[in-house]
């Protein structure tokens, strides 16, 4: 079972963290061509792009965990059918949004905190990656329905095409063609589209996919089950754009743009680190899925256990990671000896105790998901990403000023942690598992 687990969980966690390499190309690449400046509002903008995937993360982790319990269950027919409407859904969902986010870039920039120095990047960033929106939306729902299709590496090798192509245009567009922001977010853009081109194409026309698309009556009565279960993980997924929202206006307060530099970096580290999270839970997901759908208990036990152990060595290796070379991950971004290269070297230690907790959190989510507890996934993901995460931010802020900025991630995932545990021993008892 342990080679079975691996097979799918690898491959997941490489697709996600590929994935995030995207934006931390961007900012790499914005930070040698444009300056600190440019660097902040790809930060401002960060979370227009964790909400146009969290859309396809709504539909496609709901109804990816359908999908699956219909194949445990030998129900294929039905399978096909949700597989069919959910990608016709998502399709017209996506395209709305890239047209309402392309003409009210402007409104999205100002609710995005953006302040006077970093505004005109970051609406620009916005409205070149609206028009990509419908493939940022597609890919990732596809992605997602690609492991639980049985495909996992194939998810790396459409990821991979895409971070290819981001890697290439990236220095091309804004060095020789001096396109400046614009021309990170066109790189960014067609990436995802080159992702999609992949991922469609095995679903539409190489004749592996176990999910096909049929002709009938969508059975439309399935959101029921697909947005609750999806919405846990929407949220997480969502919750680093709230979270970078809430702190932009803190910093703004205390620290001004050199903050916002600071902490753009943090969450180039964090995301990275979020990724290795989620991808282990969403590679675990349709194993427990399809385990429930036989009413398996072992299988799920085992594969809860080992997504457990995986969570907890990661967030050891990476908390120890970045505490030694936390000088030579800001140096990627910030030039050296200066007063915000130190500082946010201080800031980068402070903020990564975190990385310890926030994988059990993860996990306890998606598992609820799997098994569809999806009230209980849902309270633990809104206590996460919104509920814990101000509270703690605003407290720590009111004791520490600045300091507090850094330690209030770490305060609220230990909040997570414990009604995590509480809602795990409940599940527990009422499924004797």
């Amino acid at each position: 079972m342990l080679k079975k687990y691996l097979r799918y969980v690898i491959p997941s966690i490489c697709s996600m963290v590929i994935f995030n390499l995207y934006t931390l190309v961007d900012g790499i690449f914005v930070a040698h061509y444009e300056g600190d400046t440019a660097l902040a509002a790809i930060n401002v903008a960060s979370p227009f792009v964790t909400t146009i995937f969290s859309v396809g993360v709504l539909f496609a982790v709901g109804s990816s965990t359908i999908m699956a319990i219909y194949r445990g269950a030998k129900e294929e027919e039905k399978m096909h059918e949700v597989f069919t409407m959910n990608t016709l859904v998502i399709s017209c969902i996506a395209l709305f949004i890239s047209l309402v986010s392309f003409f009210h870039s402007h409104t999205i920039t100002k609710i995005l905190q953006a302040n006077k120095d970093v505004f005109g990047y970051a609406n620009s960033y916005i409205q070149v990656l609206s028009c990509f929106a419908f493939f940022y939306i597609v890919s990732y729902c596809f992605e997602v329905l690609l492991k639980a299709d049985g495909f996992p590496h194939k998810s790396i090798i459409g990821i991979c095409i895409g971070a290819c192509t981001n890697l290439v245009l990236d220095p091309l567009f804004m060095g020789p063609f001096q396109m400046g922001i614009e021309g990170a977010a066109l790189a960014t853009g067609l990436s995802q589209m080159m992702t999609f081109l992949f991922f469609f194409y095995h679903f539409a026309f190489s004749h592996k996919s176990h999910f096909h698309f049929v002709r009938a009556k969508y059975p439309f009565r399935e959101y029921k089950r697909i947005i609750p279960l999806g919405l846990a993980d929407c949220i997480s997924e969502i919750s680093p754009g709230i979270m970078i929202t809430a702190f932009n206006f803190r910093i703004n307060q205390l620290l001004g743009t050199n903050g916002l530099v600071t902490f753009t970096v943090l969450m180039y580290v964090y995301n990275l680190v979020l990724m290795v999270m989620v991808g282990t839970s969403q590679g675990t997901q349709p194993l427990i899925s399809y385990a429930y759908g036989k009413d398996d208990k072992k299988a799920i036990q085992t594969f809860h256990r080992y997504a457990r152990v995986l969570v907890s060595i990661a967030g050891i290796a990476l908390f120890g990671f970045v505490q030694v070379f936390a000088a030579n991950i800001t140096g990627a971004f910030i030039q050296t000896n200066t007063t915000n290269y130190m500082t946010t070297i201080h800031a980068l230690r402070l903020f990564s105790p975190v990385f310890l907790i926030i994988g059990h959190v993860v996990i306890t989510t998606g598992y609820m998901v799997s098994i569809e507890q999806a009230k209980k996934a849902f309270i633990l993901s809104i206590s996460r990403g919104i509920v814990f995460v101000i509270l703690s931010l605003l407290i720590c802020t009111s004791l520490f000023q600045a300091n507090g900025i850094w330690i209030s991630c770490t305060i609220s995932e230990i909040l997570c942690l414990v009604l995590a545990i509480y809602d795990i021993k409940k599940v527990h008892v009422k499924y004797k598992l």
